[in-house]
């Protein structure tokens, strides 16, 4: 799930604890998509010779809405489970970037 120093920085960040969306597992171009439009304001990676593999990393998706996404790795193939912390009323925001994840979901395991 969410560490709970996440949740500490999304409260810093917008004076409020926050509502989660969990997605379905996510292949490794959705966080890429995410990670090039957007601010990574916290990040753990593994680097292994010349290659870095996000592990763990915390997104400030739209700050006018209070979004924040939080990608864990699930497995070292790059496929990624998500955690939109948001406000009840950003819910429609959520709802667009969902739809937008659409053509980047796998198969849960």
């Amino acid at each position: 799930m969410i560490p709970d120093f996440i949740i500490k920085m999304y409260q810093d960040a917008y004076d409020t604890y926050p509502s989660i969306t969990q997605t379905s597992n996510v292949i490794f171009s959705g966080v890429e998509q995410l990670t090039k439009k957007n601010k990574i304001i916290w990040f753990y990676n593994l680097c292994n010779k010349n290659q870095e593999f996000i592990k763990d990393a915390l997104i400030e998706y739209n700050t006018t809405h209070k979004i924040m996404v939080y990608v864990s790795a699930i497995d070292v193939e790059r496929v990624y489970k998500l955690y939109i912390l948001s406000t009840t009323e950003s819910k429609n925001n959520v709802d667009i970037l969902l739809n937008g994840l659409n053509k980047f979901y796998t198969i849960d395991f």
